[in-house]
């Protein structure tokens, strides 16, 4: 079990830092592309734009962490023929896995 769970871990931050790249390179392409600027850096700007770039790249974080976790326990099920540690199998799920509860 012990090494399941290393292997779980391994694969998790694989795919967190892959996606978490890929969110922090869309965001910043997205602002300057939107604002015509690059985003502001160590609170250089005014409130309302440190606040505007802190909760966008705060939401694309949380949502490649998301996608990335998902991504990645549906590839090690594909890859081992069972859910990661602390995931259950369901048919209902449209990946097929959803978190223990436990």
């Amino acid at each position: 079990m012990v090494g399941a769970k290393i292997g779980w871990k391994l694969v998790q931050a694989a795919f967190t830092v892959v996606l978490g790249l890929a969110a922090s390179k869309a965001v910043g392409t997205a602002w300057k592309l939107g604002r015509g600027g690059k985003p502001p850096k160590n609170g250089e700007g005014g409130y309302a734009e440190v606040v505007a770039w802190a909760a966008a790249s705060g939401a694309a974080a949380a949502v490649a962490r998301l996608f990335a976790e998902r991504q990645a326990a549906s590839y090690y099920l594909k890859s081992t023929g069972h859910a990661p540690p602390g995931w259950e199998q369901d048919a209902k799920a449209r990946s097929g896995l959803v978190k223990s509860t436990d």
